[in-house]
């Protein structure tokens, strides 16, 4: 019976090792993902203001990347990845009459959850987090 435990602690051990380490590599983004986008601030959680909603729809092709969120305008540019974070950088020219953080641009971590790719970027007390299916 302790060989038994022992064996299922080991085999909890290496699960959660092998799910640390599992980058999401640039050639396993190609394609087109949809999903949501969200803006939280995080200081004022019962206060609803602080929070905007919006899909994303996201096309990944090579390095670079185009789309964003319908809460904000269109971005497009080139991204990399090191580690569990993927920064885009956006080349299109915007207007300054915009929350300009609400771009697909910057350094996001990377995550999965489930069969979701999740990026988010903290700023100051907002989050702004993508929650995406490869379509």
């Amino acid at each position: 019976m302790k060989a038994h435990r022992l064996l299922v602690f080991l085999f909890a051990c290496f699960m959660i090792t092998a799910c640390k380490n599992d980058k999401i590599k640039p050639q396993q983004l190609q394609g087109i993902y949809k999903g949501s986008f969200r803006s939280l601030n995080t200081a004022s959680m019962t206060d609803r203001s602080g929070l905007l909603n919006g899909s994303a729809e996201i096309v990944i092709s090579g390095n670079n990347y185009q789309g964003g969120s319908t809460a904000a305008q269109q971005s497009r540019g080139s991204y990399a990845i090191a580690g569990n974070e993927i920064t885009f950088t956006d080349s299109l020219a915007h207007t300054a009459d915009f929350n300009w953080s609400l771009l697909l641009n910057g350094t996001f971590k990377q995550s999965t959850k489930g069969d979701s790719l999740v990026w988010t970027k903290t700023e100051g007390t907002y989050n702004f987090i993508y929650t995406l299916k490869k379509q």
